[in-house]
C-alpha cells in the first residue's frame, strides 16, 4: 500500500533553537550597532550629516532613486551566502557570524537617522530599512535557521553518522522557493517605491 508523499514548507522541530541563536546573535549585532552609532561626534558625525542630509535633499526633489543591481545585490547577497555556508559544517559558526554583521548593519543605518536628525530621522529610516525589513527578515531567518540544520545534518555525516543532508530534501527547496519570493517582492518595493516614499518623507522633514 502506496502512501501519498507530501512536501511541507513548515521548518523542521529541531530548528527552532536555530533561530533562537540566529535572533539573539542578530539582536547583539543590533546593540553594538545602536552603542557605534551613538559614538559618532565631532568631524565624523557632520561629515556623515552633510553626506545624509544631501541624500535627503535629493530624494525630496525626486532623485536617489537605487539602481535595479544594486537592490538585487542588497538583498540577496546575505540570503546567497547564508544559503550557501548550508552545504558545508563551517556554517555552524559562519551563519551566525552572517547574522550578527546583518543586526549591526540594520540597526546602525537607523540609529544614525535617530543620532543625526532627532526624531525626524526616523520616518526616513523607516522606509528605508525598516520597510523592506518586513520582507527580508522573515526571508532571512527561514533560510538561516534550515541551513543551520543543513550544516549541523553534513558535520553529522562527516562524523561517520548515517544522516541524509537536508538539502536533499524537497521540503528544503521549497522554503527556498518561498523566500525567493519575498526577496523578489522587497527588491521589487525598494525599487520601485521607495525612492518616492523617502522622497515624500524627505519633503516632510524639510
Amino acid at each position: 500500500m502506496r502512501r501519498n508523499r507530501r512536501t511541507s514548507v513548515d521548518l523542521p522541530a529541531g530548528e527552532t533553537a536555530a533561530l533562537l541563536v540566529l535572533g539573539a546573535v542578530f539582536l547583539a549585532g543590533g546593540a553594538a550597532g545602536c552603542l557605534a552609532a551613538a559614538g559618532i561626534r565631532g568631524d565624523a558625525g557632520t561629515a556623515l550629516r552633510d553626506y545624509l542630509s544631501a541624500y535627503l535633499a535629493l530624494a525630496g526633489e525626486g532623485g536617489g532613486a537605487v539602481s535595479f543591481a544594486g537592490a538585487l545585490w542588497e538583498q540577496l547577497s546575505f540570503s546567497l551566502c547564508t544559503l550557501l555556508m548550508g552545504f558545508a559544517a563551517a556554517g555552524l559558526l559562519g551563519i551566525p557570524a552572517l547574522f550578527a554583521v546583518k543586526g549591526f548593519t540594520f540597526a546602525f543605518c537607523v540609529a544614525c537617522f535617530c543620532r543625526l536628525f532627532g526624531w525626524a530621522g526616523l520616518g526616513p529610516a523607516a522606509f528605508l530599512f525598516g520597510l523592506p525589513a518586513l520582507l527580508w527578515a522573515p526571508a532571512l531567518f527561514v533560510l538561516g535557521a534550515q541551513a543551520m540544520g543543513s550544516s549541523r545534518s553534513v558535520l553529522r555525516r562527516f562524523l561517520g553518522e548515517p544522516v541524509l543532508p537536508a538539502f536533499c530534501q524537497a521540503g528544503y527547496w521549497a522554503r527556498c522557493a518561498l523566500c525567493a519570493a519575498a526577496l523578489a517582492l522587497c527588491v521589487a518595493l525598494e525599487y520601485f517605491a521607495l525612492p518616492a516614499l523617502v522622497g515624500a518623507s524627505a519633503r516632510m522633514m524639510g
